[in-house]
This record gives structure tokens, C-alpha cells and sequence, in this order.
């Protein structure tokens, strides 16, 4: 469609785009809506937050894991945009959902060394999964990289990863978290 509308000459700005990306996204059209975001580069427009909100949204709502982990690198690498904290918890909700653990835990870690700024929120939903998965060291993995950022997890989200540990024989690492969230607490 960018390409028609160049062969006749217009030339569509990032809202036309982003107008076009949402009447396809609310039309389940995710594909052609991907398409169009990936064509506004060549077509003279540069996708903003919005562009890649609007199909991520929409691909978290379909629990299309695999894109959205595509669409989420290729905005902070290629781009060099930073998701706002609603689109992170909205792609880590949509993993928990399609117990996705892994893939939440390797996206938390890549917007970290991106330098993306992730909420208490996302944090949180992510040991919940490991948790419910029984992936318990993991969470304690999880639950370091938090308290690295100063975010303690809430009280029963403290014992159950503690209680986990305790019962997976990681007692040692149950114990190293147990001093951290006391010293954090001071």
C-alpha cells in the first residue's frame, strides 16, 4: 500500500502510517500491519512508539510470542526506541499467559543491557511466572536482577521464591537472597 501511494505521488508521514497500522491492527490484519511497519523506513517516515504499540499490542492480545519478541529487539536495536513501561508489561504478561518463562526472563535481560528502564511491575510478573512454573531458581535469578535495580518483590513473592529455593536444595542462594532483601529493607 506505501508503495502505491508513492507511485502516485504522495508520500505518507509517520501519523498516516500509524493511522494506517491501527485500521489494520483493528481489523486483526497483524501481518500487513507488520508489513507497513516495516516498509515507513523506505517509504520516507520513521516508526515512533506508537507504530510499534499499536501491532504489539495487538500481537500481545493474540499471544504471538515469537513476533513480538522480533518486533521488541528490532525497536531498541534497529530503531534505538525505549517501549514505554505499559508495552513491557503488556509483552511479559502476554509470555507469562503463554507460559512464555523463558523467553520473559531473556526479554527482561535484553532491555536491561539495552539500557531500557524496567518497572517494578514487569519485575514482578516475571518471578510470578518462574513461580508458577516451579522454576525456582530462576525466580531468585530473577528477584537478583531486581534488587540490583532497587525493587523488592512483595512480602509472599519474597517467601515463595525463598521457600522454593529452600525446597529445590538451594539453600545457599536462598539464604545470599534472604540477606539482600534484609540489607535492602535497613
Amino acid at each position: 500500500m506505501l508503495l502505491q501511494m508513492h507511485s502516485i505521488g504522495y508520500i505518507p508521514d509517520t501519523g498516516v502510517c500509524n493511522y494506517l497500522i491501527s485500521s489494520l491492527c483493528k481489523v486483526d490484519e497483524y501481518d500487513e500491519a507488520i508489513h507497513v511497519l516495516r516498509s515507513m523506513k523506505g517509504a520516507g517516515c520513521v516508526p515512533d512508539l506508537d507504530s510499534f504499540g499499536l501491532v504489539i499490542g495487538l500481537l500481545c492480545q493474540l499471544r504471538k510470542t515469537r513476533k513480538i519478541e522480533e518486533l521488541m529487539k528490532e525497536m531498541v536495536v534497529k530503531f534505538r526506541l525505549s517501549p514505554r513501561k505499559e508495552i513491557v508489561v503488556k509483552v511479559l504478561k502476554s509470555m507469562r499467559a503463554s507460559k512464555d518463562v523463558h523467553k520473559a526472563v531473556e526479554m527482561v535481560v535484553f532491555l536491561e543491557e539495552m539500557d531500557v528502564q524496567i518497572g517494578f511491575e514487569s519485575y514482578e510478573l516475571v518471578v510470578e511466572a518462574c513461580l508458577e512454573s516451579g522454576l525456582f531458581v530462576l525466580a531468585g535469578k530473577v528477584v537478583v536482577r531486581m534488587t540490583n535495580r532497587g525493587f523488592i518483590p512483595y512480602v509472599k513473592v519474597r517467601q515463595k521464591v525463598f521457600d522454593g529455593l529452600v525446597a529445590v536444595g538451594e539453600i545457599e542462594f536462598a539464604y545470599v537472597l534472604k540477606k539482600k532483601f534484609a540489607e535492602l529493607n535497613a
